[in-house]
């Protein structure tokens, strides 16, 4: 696998898919929102990632008037924290919130070396399409980290993912420019909002194949966090990427089958 080396001034992390795993509450929180409004599941889960949940209840479930939409958001996003404390309680591994792979171990090399310097940036940041009611709870479920100084969270944005507003409002409130910041995502639009936003976009393939990845324009690809080292030098923060290589392209910009 090559080696790619980039010197960034913030890493901006999407959440769920990306530091931490909720899939199973969170597909057992479509499947109560499925059987509630008669949807199809298979189709809700195949569409419905990195999006936030107000845009896709608007689209799943058009009968929720807009008066509606702030309680029924808070009402699915608490529900998915029940089914994990649930679980957390009963000591099941199933339905819990954890730590993906790599994350322990990459915000520890960038906090720890935040703290020996702290003349150097904060160097990371969350930027996630969940509500702050969800989202910080269930960050301190899978104990990755402390939370960042910096956690950009859906009710913060007025558009959400794709549309580049949440990155760009990660890096301003890091006090960095976007096109210093190093995005890190799971899913298509969080990679075309990073993009759109202007920076550079590390895609993931812990949720989506790495070619959707590739096809928003990520500059970078790998499985997951486990394959990224940092390490700062000075006030430089540097990454070592385990990206795989872009494939190649056809004369009509589509990707050639492998």
């Amino acid at each position: 696998m090559p080696t790619k080396t980039v010197e960034v001034d913030a890493v901006l992390f999407d959440m769920d898919g990306t530091l931490i795993d909720s899939t199973p509450a969170v597909n057992a929180t479509w499947a109560e929102f499925a059987r509630q409004y008669n949807l199809d599941y298979d189709h809700v889960l195949k569409t419905c990632h990195g999006w936030r949940t107000i845009e896709n209840l608007r689209r799943f479930v058009p009968s929720i008037s807009e008066d509606e939409l702030p309680q029924k958001v808070k009402d699915f996003e608490g529900r998915i924290s029940q089914i994990a404390d649930e679980a957390k309680r009963e000591g099941k591994v199933q339905g819990q919130i954890v730590a993906m792979p790599g994350a322990k171990q990459l915000l520890g090399q960038i906090t720890a070396g935040q703290r020996e310097d702290p003349k150097r940036r904060l160097g990371w940041a969350i930027v996630t399409s969940a509500t702050q009611a969800y989202a910080k709870l269930g960050f301190a479920s899978a104990n990755v980290s402390d939370p960042p100084a910096v956690f950009i969270t859906s009710d913060l944005c007025s558009r959400g993912k794709p549309h580049p507003e949440p990155y760009l409002l990660g890096a301003k409130h890091s006090q960095v420019d976007i096109s210093r910041c190093l995005v890190v995502e799971d899913a298509p639009p969080g990679v075309e909002s990073g993009k759109s936003a202007g920076a550079k976009v590390l895609g993931l393939k812990t949720t989506h194949e790495g070619q959707r990845m590739w096809d928003k324009g990520a500059d970078f690809v790998v499985e997951d966090l486990s394959q990224v080292q940092a390490r700062w030098e000075g006030e430089k923060l540097i990454l070592t990427i385990q990206s795989e290589d872009r494939p190649p392209t056809l004369s009509n910009g589509q990707a050639a089958a492998h």
